[in-house]
């Protein structure tokens, strides 16, 4: 069973690439151990905690339905059914992967809550959390009721952040398979890549870490291209700037302009 469960996570650790690959773009925190889901789960495989959770009692797993830590003044669940795996770190943490087959859920943090598969015919979806308070949902859709219905299979859900929520796979409206939500940063909200199949939706934070928007930011693409707050030295904006490389006063010293002294390299 040891075999299998670790083979098992090798697998769930190909499957989120797609995680790694995100945070790889221009602006990630590189130095952020807290997105490194892959070294918690390497650090589980070889018998030991996640640094940042060492101190925790709070810690289950769950495989194929058996909870393998004891759960009395344990506040961290996990729950599984058959094939499927399930682990929770933290104060009020819960993992749960039921209903389908390969369903992997991981939740690390205070009130994470991490949902993968939940009714039959949901397979082989994962959903990771690593922050207080978020939320990550791959798989099927759970009504009103609390009954999940629609089946999706093969959906990735990623949260590295607080208070945030990713959902992908089926909603209420219809199933969904081979779809991705992925969130990185804090409070920003929820990303949904759900009802059809092979959605993606990606809320991530770049440059400054910070949620906020630049005091400069209209919430208009194209207002805040045409605006003339793109630098404080400029009293124009982009497309006079961008038309300026083709005006002769554009320096001084030269005698013609940006592209045509490009030009005259050749």
């Amino acid at each position: 069973m040891n075999v299998r469960g670790i083979a098992r996570l090798s697998t769930l650790a190909v499957g989120l690439g797609i995680g790694s690959a995100v945070a790889s773009l221009p602006g990630a925190a590189a130095a952020d151990s807290s997105t490194d889901w892959l070294s918690s789960i390497d650090s589980l495989l070889v018998g030991a905690a996640p640094a940042a959770d060492a101190s925790t009692s709070d810690f289950q797993i769950s495989v194929d339905g058996i909870d393998l830590l004891p759960t009395a003044g344990n506040a961290a669940t996990a729950v599984s059914s058959a094939g499927d795996y399930a682990i929770a770190i933290g104060d009020g943490a819960n993992a749960s992967a039921t209903g389908g087959t390969d369903d992997y859920a991981y939740a690390s943090g205070t009130d994470a809550v991490a949902t993968a598969g939940g009714t039959s015919g949901s397979n082989s979806d994962i959903a990771v959390v690593d922050g207080n308070d978020s939320t990550a949902v791959a798989g099927g859709y759970e009504n009103a009721a609390g009954t999940i219905v629609n089946p999706g299979s093969e959906d990735y859900s990623v949260v590295f952040g607080n208070s945030d929520g990713a959902y992908a796979g089926s909603d209420a409206a219809g199933a969904g398979s081979y779809d991705v939500a992925y969130g990185e940063g804090d409070n920003l909200g929820n990303g949904y890549a759900t009802g059809s199949d092979y959605l993606l939706e990606i809320l991530k934070v770049y440059g400054d870490s910070t949620s906020s928007s630049a005091t400069t930011d209209s919430g208009n693409l194209l207002t805040d291209l045409l605006s003339g707050s793109g630098g404080a030295a400029d009293g124009s904006n982009l497309l006079t700037d961008l038309a300026s490389l083709f005006d002769p006063a554009g320096a001084a010293a030269d005698s013609g302009n940006f592209l045509t002294e490009l030009a005259s390299l050749f």
